[in-house]
């Protein structure tokens, strides 16, 4: 039940076709990427960083990946190695990269919606489900159980080996259909003015530059994030930024305002503390 809660990967047979699907290391960097990806938004910690990932999106460092590629003898495989495999998967447009090699780097699967999905929601499993508890027991209650058991089964494997979107190209899933992406589906942090947020996606799509990613997103929350922790105001960078026809957004280069502290008041002039200086 738990992995049917977490959901599964869909691995296309075409992927065999590739030229590179014979090279065992790099087929299972990129089996690990896929199912180490966030299949929800989530916030992890990386190296005492915080992230906010979005579906298809994992946070990791080349050497921690090389921890996962072994050789029979259990030497995991180079840095150097495994940044070289992520070049050529971003090299063909199945990932892309943001951050710093050594901190934490987000890595985003291209297409991810069309490699994952929830079984839950998958209409053959969900008709099973009905027609299951719907069909009468005869006055049985074990043979309810064992007609809902049935349908199941079935239907999970007809789900999972007939897929109606055949796919000839493992690097670019179907897209019929597909939704256009909208920024506004992600959850806004509380620490972010929503309305604000909202004008700065409507500036966006206003000056014909929409935000079309979901790493874009979360890029943009973490610049406001580390502005607010700085102590600036997230909707000024965001007004600034749109007064100024900006299309992204940036940190403040002017000091952060403070309240000069309270001057302690000067010692009497005939105390010890002023008579220091002369004796």
């Amino acid at each position: 039940m738990e992995n049917q809660k977490l959901g599964f990967v869909q691995l296309y047979r075409s992927i065999t076709k590739k030229s590179w699907a014979k090279d065992v290391f790099l087929r299972t960097l990129w089996d690990n990427l896929l199912l180490a990806a966030s299949h929800a938004q989530r916030t992890v910690n990386f190296k005492g960083n915080t992230w906010i990932l979005q579906p298809g999106q994992l946070v990791s460092t080349a050497a921690d990946l090389g921890l996962s590629l072994c050789d029979r003898k259990g030497v995991p495989t180079s840095r150097d190695t495994v940044e070289r495999m992520l070049a050529f998967f971003t090299k063909e447009g199945m990932i892309s990269i943001d951050g710093e090699k050594r901190k934490g780097r987000v890595i985003t699967i291209l297409n991810y919606a069309e490699y994952a999905e929830k079984i839950d929601n998958l209409p053959a499993h969900n008709s099973a489900h009905i027609s299951a508890h719907n069909k009468p027991s005869n006055g049985a209650a074990s043979e309810g159980g064992a007609a809902h058991k049935a349908a199941h089964k079935p239907a999970h494997h007809e789900q999972e080996c007939i897929n109606k979107n055949i796919n000839t190209n493992p690097l670019n899933p179907p897209t019929g259909g597909k939704k256009v992406f909208n920024p506004l589906d992600i959850p806004i942090p509380e620490w972010l003015n929503s309305t604000a947020w909202r004008e700065w996606v409507q500036y966006r799509g206003q000056t014909k530059k929409p935000i079309k990613t979901a790493i874009t997103v979360t890029k943009a929350f973490g610049l406001l994030k580390e502005c607010f922790d700085e102590g600036h105001d997230p909707v000024e960078v965001i007004n600034a930024s749109i007064a100024n026809g900006y299309q992204g957004l940036f940190k403040p280069k002017f000091p952060i305002r403070r309240q000069a502290a309270e001057s302690e008041p000067e010692p009497h002039w005939n105390s010890e503390e002023s008579w220091k200086e002369f004796l």
